[in-house]
């Protein structure tokens, strides 16, 4: 399908000047951004009316179908959160539930501006299917541990030739879940699947206080950073959800390993985790992305509250109102999150995948525009998104929504599911 955006603001990436142009799309890659009038047939033409196209947003850790548990397991530190709620809920999961999740979250994510995502859950094949109806991008992560009853790295094996770069929209990333969850002897055979097939990793790290004391209980004084680079998880690279205590070693050893950490701000907050040191990864120029978590634990997925916290809660930390600049929050909630699992999108440029947003600048909380990146990260939620444009398909337009499944039918089958999940798990 062939679409241009025409009169409108456009934001090529975080650090370019804004410029009143036009984009066009052509199946699904973007093959014009400039201010000259572009010449040919269009399937739709779509006046922009002086708003803002720049990049959509890549959630760079979440568990997508986890939605079927929203707000049933709140007000709990994560260890109850965890082995009292979740863990009993989904010993219940099936294939249909996690596609039905993950379709709810979809939604979602098309209505906040993000055509992308990391998930690591249960039944990839069902996660697949869903963002294939929806065309989203996708990097399926493996979050096995020890108490997985089946052969983690046969499906690891399995998994990765069936999905690693099936198409320039769908990638794989063998990982687990976290150090305490899983055995050394697991932990080993992974690193030793990623040595063998070049693959990058992805894992939970250094979300709480109690995981890092624990870990360095077990393994002779090494946090879970050392300990996991000592095995040779990180040797190819990869990404770490969380890093919410990683000390200043730590952070020479991702920056050497080049993990991209993922900052989940809002979810730290609400399970009391704590606070990632973000100024500080950053003054080590690690390149750092954005995830919202699963929607138990957020329980919102939106990347504006989560660029706002990205950066204001350094300035409280360090008691420093300059740290961690608005660019530093949107940067981390495109292109670098859009690059940590190699994609090409994140900025507005030729031969990139067409994943962008329009954005209303005609409300009081975007006015006046002299600083449009300020106003996106300190003002900006995501009632400002008008239309949300995923791999060339328009996915939300104007409250609308065309991600391959009814929406009042989404919600119905998800709220039978949660209901019958309750029932099983007699929570």
């Amino acid at each position: 399908m062939r679409i241009k955006l025409t009169n409108a603001q456009i934001l090529v990436n975080v650090y370019t000047t804004v410029f009143k142009g036009e984009v066009c799309i052509e199946n699904g890659k973007i093959i014009y951004v400039g201010k000259e009038d572009y010449q040919g047939e269009f399937d739709r033409v779509i006046d922009c009316k002086n708003n803002l196209v720049m990049s959509s947003f890549c959630n760079a850790h979440t568990h997508a179908a986890m939605s079927l548990f929203r707000g049933i397991a709140d007000d709990l530190p994560l260890d109850a959160w965890l082995f009292q709620k979740i863990f009993p809920l989904e010993a219940h999961l099936t294939p249909e539930d996690v596609y039905w999740g993950t379709m709810l979250q979809i939604a979602e994510f098309a209505k906040n501006g993000i055509t992308a995502f990391a998930d690591m859950y249960y039944y990839p094949e069902m996660v697949y299917e869903a963002t294939q109806k929806a065309n989203m991008a996708v990097a399926l992560c493996c979050g096995a541990n020890s108490y997985s009853n089946y052969d983690v790295i046969r499906t690891i094996e399995k998994n990765y030739n069936l999905y690693h770069k099936k198409t320039d929209r769908v990638r794989y990333f063998p990982g687990l879940h976290a150090e305490y969850t899983c055995e050394e002897s697991l932990i080993c055979k992974v690193a030793d699947f990623l040595a063998e097939s070049g693959a990058k990793s992805y894992i939970h790290l250094a979300e709480t206080l109690k995981e890092v004391g624990e870990c360095t209980v077990r393994h002779n004084g090494l946090t879970p950073t050392q300990y996991l680079h000592k095995l040779g998880f990180f040797d190819n690279g990869g990404v770490a959800a969380h890093c919410v205590y990683v000390d200043k070693d730590d952070i020479a050893l991702l920056k050497q390993s080049r993990i991209v950490p993922v900052i989940n701000s809002a979810s730290n907050l609400k399970l009391a985790s704590g606070i990632a040191p973000v100024q500080a990864m950053l003054r080590q120029d690690l390149q750092l992305a954005i995830g919202t978590d699963g929607s138990a634990s957020n329980n919102a997925t939106s990347i504006f509250k989560e660029m706002y916290l990205f950066s204001c809660l350094q300035k409280y930390s360090l008691k420093d109102a300059a740290a961690v600049p608005a660019e530093n929050a949107l940067q981390a909630g495109t292109q670098n999150a859009f690059e940590a699992f190699d994609f090409e999108a994140g900025q507005l440029i030729v031969g990139n995948m067409a994943d962008m947003i329009l954005i209303d600048c005609h409300t009081p909380n975007m006015q006046p525009l002299q600083h449009i990146v300020k106003n996106l990260v300190y003002a900006g939620d995501s009632s400002n998104i008008l239309l949300t444009i995923a791999g060339g398909k328009i996915i939300y337009e104007y409250g609308n929504y065309h991600i391959g499944e009814e929406i009042d039918t989404i919600y119905k089958k998800c709220n039978l599911m949660q209901e019958k999940l309750l029932k099983k798990a007699k929570i």
